[in-house]
């Protein structure tokens, strides 16, 4: 027959066994090892966090974390092209990127590139100073080419007033004679009509030098005298009537006009 003391203490003893963590010492013993023996990583992070948030809070970092900035006021991208099934429905990209274009074009210095900037300055003032250097040597070029030329026509002038001084008749009788004699000397290796040519050349260049009214006179009397000599020839051949106006005399060859006659010798005419 059973003790009515031992029926009622077994379920007592049931329910203290259920709501036990462990269900022998051994277990117990066993486990709390584990727990000390278990990953160091781990358990130092949690104690650490720990720390933190008993010491200093949970919003203090004490190691400092550096990010990248952002950066504010960022100009929106170009959008690409769409069509108008794929256009966002709450978003208009094209008119934040027309708005941001054009808030762009009310600074003066909006389409200016950094480098342009910063070259431009120095450009500008080494181009000045290649143009003020090419506009000096050409100021200097300029100023020795009319000293030069100057100078030229002065001696020119000089020669010729030498060649044609009266004192000087008989160095230019040599000139004349030795322009005919070089004139001679470059025909003399072909016939006779290049000969009077090239001799007729070379009298007249040096003449012109020394004699120019003399040799003016020459020329023009010796041209005169040729052509009407050939017109003659033509006409005898040929059966015609050609003729040459009279030679006119040049203006300065023409005797000066005489003195007017004084009022008192003047002719008076009868009145009527």
């Amino acid at each position: 027959m059973q003790n009515s003391c031992s029926i009622e203490a077994a379920p007592f003893i049931e329910d203290e066994q259920q709501d036990a963590i462990f269900s022998s010492e051994a277990e117990m013993i066993g486990s709390v090892s584990k727990l000390c023996h278990g990953d160091l990583y781990v358990i130092g992070r949690i104690w650490m966090q720990t720390l933190k948030k008993a010491l200093v809070g949970s919003n203090l970092s004490l190691i400092p974390v550096v990010k990248a900035a952002k950066a504010e006021n960022e100009p929106p991208p170009k959008p690409p092209k769409m069509k108008y099934q794929d256009l966002p429905i709450y978003e208009s990209p094209h008119y934040e990127y027309k708005d941001y274009i054009e808030d762009k074009k009310k600074c003066p210095k909006a389409n200016v590139k950094i480098l342009h900037t910063y070259l431009y300055p120095k450009v500008k003032s080494y181009r000045k100073s290649w143009v003020d250097s090419i506009q000096d040597f050409k100021k200097d070029a300029g100023e020795l080419a009319s000293d030069a030329s100057a100078v030229c026509y002065k001696k020119k002038a000089e020669f010729k007033k030498f060649m044609r001084a009266p004192e000087n008749y008989a160095i230019r009788q040599a000139v004349v004679v030795a322009g005919a004699a070089t004139g001679f000397y470059i025909g003399s290796g072909k016939g006779i009509p290049s000969k009077v040519f090239f001799t007729s050349l070379g009298a007249l260049a040096a003449g012109a030098l020394c004699f120019p009214k003399e040799t003016d006179e020459v020329f023009r009397l010796m041209s005169y005298n040729v052509g009407k000599f050939a017109l003659t020839i033509f006409n005898r051949t040929c059966g015609h009537n050609i003729t040459l106006r009279e030679r006119l005399p040049c203006r300065d060859d023409m005797p000066p006009p005489p003195p007017e006659r004084p009022a008192n010798k003047k002719n008076q005419c009868p009145p009527k």
